[in-house]
């Protein structure tokens, strides 16, 4: 009687102690990351992060490029995601077809450079936007090291792990 009484006690003591634990959920630091977000930047102007006093027509112009760039994008991240998709189905099959695999690949692998492609315009764009000493703080806002990250000049939607690519 005593030895399952301690062996009960011993499981109730691990259930409340991984209870709390197991319900912080899964991710790293205070919050989950950006997931499938928009990424930073994508304030008002998308360049409020980096402090570069934008007028108001250096403001509206880069609002006019963000939805530009994203009607022009969406349709092809919403085809990226079906692509994938289909992949892995092709994938999980009991006997992949070799030749489905690598024509989805490279379906998959065109779609993300006609992405790139796009952002590389749309940063370039915004590049235009702003003066040079806009510029210059943009690329020197943090700590005076060169900071032009992934996420472009005035933030870029699919920073980081928007689509849970690798840049």
């Amino acid at each position: 009687m005593k030895k399952l009484a301690t062996i009960l006690g011993i499981m109730l003591l691990v259930a409340v102690i991984a209870i709390p634990v197991s319900a912080r959920g899964p991710g790293w630091g205070s919050d989950h990351g950006m997931g499938y977000g928009y990424g930073y930047g994508m304030g008002k102007a998308g360049c409020e992060n980096f402090n570069l006093n934008l007028t108001a027509k250096q403001s509206a112009k880069i609002q006019s490029l963000r939805e530009t760039h994203l009607k022009e994008v969406t349709p092809l991240r919403t085809q990226l995601f079906s692509k994938k998709a289909e992949l892995k189905l092709l994938w999980v099959q009991s006997n992949p077809d070799k030749n489905k695999i690598l024509a989805a690949q490279k379906e998959i692998s065109d779609l993300q450079y006609r992405i790139k492609e796009k952002s590389t315009d749309y940063r370039l764009e915004i590049h235009k936007v702003l003066t040079p000493e806009q510029r210059a703080q943009r690329l020197f806002s943090r700590s005076g090291k060169r900071s032009y990250s992934r996420a472009g000049i005035c933030g870029n939607q699919y920073h980081g792990r928007g689509l849970k690519g690798r840049w």
